[in-house]
């Protein structure tokens, strides 16, 4: 399953592959190097993902994500994680966990001058899978892979005006770090539900525009 999601997000990266598009088992299967029947019930696991729709008349699909898709997304996915945020923010003082937060978020300031992209969410995310670890929340991890965080991050970057949003991220990012390095839990676990509601604030002025 995992080798099947990967190679739809690289079909979508190539732009062989676009949100609403049928997905052909057979020819992806040949690309696999593997037979139709797994190809098929991944297929069937990623539709209970909701990442692919399953449709009598085309078979499966790429699921589009419209604006409240997005917008509920991320109201689950920064409850979830304000949860390993918390936990991590307790145990800062543990081993290493400083110097790997510290260098997660020096990733995330590097991306400010990088052509904007979906894969700036990725360093974020990789801050987010970190906080999972040092916080010990593996169900946040599989809840995160549940809710297909990377496909929704392209759909983000195609909505959201990323550009100008950048600083922003970062800002916030780095308001995140200081919070959870100081051990101070209870204003990282803020500053995550303000994140939330400002970037669910600019998926809300796409709408405008």
């Amino acid at each position: 399953m995992q080798l099947v999601h990967r190679t739809l997000m690289d079909s979508l990266d190539e732009g062989t592959l676009e949100p609403g598009q049928r997905i052909k088992a057979a020819e992806l299967a040949k690309r696999l190097g593997l037979s139709r029947a797994p190809v098929r019930e991944a297929l069937h696991v990623l539709a209970g993902q909701g990442l692919v729709e399953l449709l009598p008349d085309k078979g499966a699909v790429m699921r589009r994500l419209t604006l409240e898709d997005l917008i509920q997304i991320y109201e689950v996915s920064g409850a979830v994680a304000k949860v390993a945020v918390v936990a991590a923010a307790r145990r800062i003082h543990e081993g290493d966990n400083r110097e790997r937060v510290a260098a997660a978020i020096a990733k995330i300031r590097a991306t400010e001058h990088a052509p904007p992209s979906h894969r700036f969410y990725f360093a974020l995310n990789d801050l987010h899978y970190l906080l999972n670890e040092i916080g010990e929340k593996p169900y946040v991890d599989y809840l995160m892979g549940v809710l297909n965080i990377e496909y929704w991050n392209r759909f983000l970057a195609d909505t959201i005006d990323l550009k100008a949003s950048i600083p922003g991220y970062i800002a916030n990012y780095v308001r995140l770090a200081d919070a959870v390095l100081a051990g101070d839990w209870r204003a990282a676990g803020a500053i995550m539900e303000s994140h939330v509601e400002w970037s669910i604030s600019l998926l809300e002025g796409s709408q405008r525009r």
